[in-house]
């Protein structure tokens, strides 16, 4: 059961909302769209993340503190024993989600708690998923360039997660009830065939996921 409660996570998000909706006016005034760069607005609304939850979380966990300092937990919980790590992520253009970690942090700490935000554009819906656990070996190798970023190996990951607001949606489940859908209307036995190979083909592969985005509003 997640100590990241929906409730907890509503009242934080809607609280990020706000600060979100203020930042975007005082852009405007100067001339400028927090919008044009999601990264940059992901960047700007990451320790409002982390004071918001911190916030939340202090309501049900009077002791729950927020850090953020270089080296330092962004959220502790010490009546928990439990340090956790705040991410705010958008799709990327083509339509994929990565959840990424800083991989010395992790090595050092040998488990960490995440706490990933996924938001829209308009910053209106979103999912938040709370892993807990997660180690170097839920994460894909550090690749030249990264900085000693790693990203996410979802279908590791995802078993250690607790969805608290959107959808984890397997693409591979959507496609395995597809084909036997199509598999009890075949009638050739050629047909057949193909669509066995597409299914072991869904069963094999390691789990895809979708998210699907909530407004809180």
């Amino acid at each position: 059961m997640s100590y990241v409660t929906r409730e907890i996570a509503i009242n934080a998000l809607k609280r990020m909302e706000s600060f979100h909706g203020e930042i975007i006016q005082l852009y405007q005034k100067h001339g400028m769209n927090l919008l044009d760069n999601l990264g940059r607005r992901n960047i700007v609304m990451s320790q409002a993340q982390e004071t918001f939850f911190a916030q939340s979380l202090k309501e049900h966990y009077p002791d729950a503190q927020e850090d953020g300092k270089t080296g330092q937990p962004d959220i502790i919980i010490p009546s928990l024993k439990k340090e956790l790590e705040c991410k705010l992520t958008s799709r990327h253009k083509g339509g994929a989600i990565s959840f990424h970690s800083d991989y010395q942090t992790l090595f050092q700490k040998g488990k960490l708690d995440y706490l990933y935000i996924i938001a829209d554009n308009e910053f209106k819906k979103f999912a938040v998923l709370h892993f807990k656990d997660l180690t170097t070996e839920d994460f894909r190798a550090v690749s030249n360039g990264s900085r000693g970023k790693v990203a996410m190996a979802k279908h590791r990951g995802m078993q250690k997660c607790n969805v608290v607001v959107g959808k984890a949606i397997s693409v591979n489940r959507g496609y395995i009830i597809k084909l036997r859908e199509k598999l009890a209307l075949a009638r050739s036995n050629k047909q057949k065939e193909a669509l066995h190979k597409k299914m072991r083909y869904w069963i094999d592969t390691p789990t895809k996921y979708s998210f699907e985005l909530e407004s809180i509003s």
